[in-house]
């Protein structure tokens, strides 16, 4: 399959707002937009992974087709994005058919807009047939997403960008690639990625915010959102095509409440992530697990609503024992309240708050 590449035409003076892995979220995006004062003037660029996952990706969908009727949205094509091709497939009925009951999908979305049930005794092969059908406009433009966008000084892609000419990559080489800001590569242009969430990256704390290396001209720009339980929605802002002065915004469905106590943040912090997510259950009190982790044999207490089973073993969401910096009367984005403290968000931050929230 040879590689799609777009090249819009763009007016150097109009501002771009970028935003990744939206995942369905529609009420969420459009928040973050109205958040970043988005209008007709600007240029929407979304980088893959628009359904799937979330709770309104047929919404979500529609919005970007509606909206890029009158405005500037370019979109691109992401791993999740390609859900939606089964559709066309003659085989794999039974394994869609498991995807779908099991996740968010624009599929079921689609399959509850026009009545049809789904059951594990579902007929995918004639659903698909009628949903070819029923939703051709939206199915083909999911279909015709390109998997790279250029335009002067800036290249776009959903995972990943390989040095060299991008006409010679793949489509598997730009759509699914885990960290790739830590493959080393730089660039004589931004490169600017979602896919991979920025909390993956943590150099000091658990951050979600975008990453810009000006260095190496790179932004990573996935903040999580729906992958995590911590994540976020981002929007990468590009003043104009002559300016590298970029600024981001976000926001999250998080609970906001305000700290009622200071605290400094804590001098050590220890971060358990996929894949060295395994651990050992040494003993369990109320709300809480006292946990050792495998590989660096250190005990942690871990929320027990973190902790799984798995065909590997025992295993734990991505966690943080960071103390987060906090100031009397801070806004916090409340992720989980415990009893042992919450696990809270500031400034795209994530950590434990030990004092009262109002």
């Amino acid at each position: 399959m040879a590689i799609n590449i777009f090249r819009p035409r763009i007016e150097n003076h109009r501002r771009i707002i970028v935003v990744s892995d939206v995942f369905g979220n529609y009420d969420t995006l459009r928040r973050l937009l109205d958040k970043v004062g988005y209008s007709r003037e600007d240029y929407l660029f979304v980088l893959g992974n628009i359904t799937e996952r979330g709770p309104q990706g047929l919404a979500t969908l529609r919005f970007l087709m509606e909206t890029g009727k009158n405005r500037r949205v370019f979109a691109l094509a992401g791993d999740y994005d390609m859900v939606s091709k089964e559709v066309f497939r003659a085989d794999r009925n039974a394994e869609l058919l498991q995807y779908v009951l099991r996740n968010h999908s624009v599929i079921r979305d689609m399959c509850a807009e026009i009545g049809i049930p789904l059951t594990p005794q579902s007929n995918m092969h004639q659903i698909k047939l009628v949903l070819r059908e029923a939703f051709s406009e939206e199915l083909g433009y999911l279909s015709e997403l390109p998997h790279v966008i250029e335009i002067p000084g800036f290249v776009f892609a959903h995972a990943q960008i390989l040095p060299g000419d991008p006409e010679e990559m793949t489509p598997g080489d730009v759509i699914k690639a885990e960290g790739f800001l830590n493959k080393g590569f730089s660039f004589d242009r931004y490169v600017v990625v979602g896919h991979y969430p920025n909390q993956r990256y943590p150099e000091a704390k658990r951050c979600a915010n975008p990453i810009i290396n000006r260095a190496r001209h790179i932004i990573c720009i996935d903040g999580g959102m729906t992958k995590l339980r911590d994540g976020q929605l981002n929007a990468l802002v590009i003043p104009s095509l002559d300016s590298d002065q970029f600024t981001y915004a976000f926001v999250d469905d998080f609970p906001k409440k305000i700290a009622q106590n200071s605290q400094d943040a804590g001098m050590e912090r220890h971060l358990i992530q996929y894949p060295d997510n395994r651990v050992k259950v040494l003993n369990t009190t109320g709300d809480m697990c006292y946990c050792r982790q495998e590989k660096t044999e250190r005990n942690f207490w871990i929320p027990k609503v973190f902790i799984r089973q798995t065909e590997n073993g025992t295993v734990t969401e991505d966690y943080t024992d960071y103390q987060l910096k906090v100031t009397f009367e801070d806004e916090l984005s409340v992720i989980l309240e415990t009893s042992r403290g919450a696990l809270v968000k500031r400034d795209g931050v994530t950590g434990w708050y030990y004092g009262l929230l109002q």
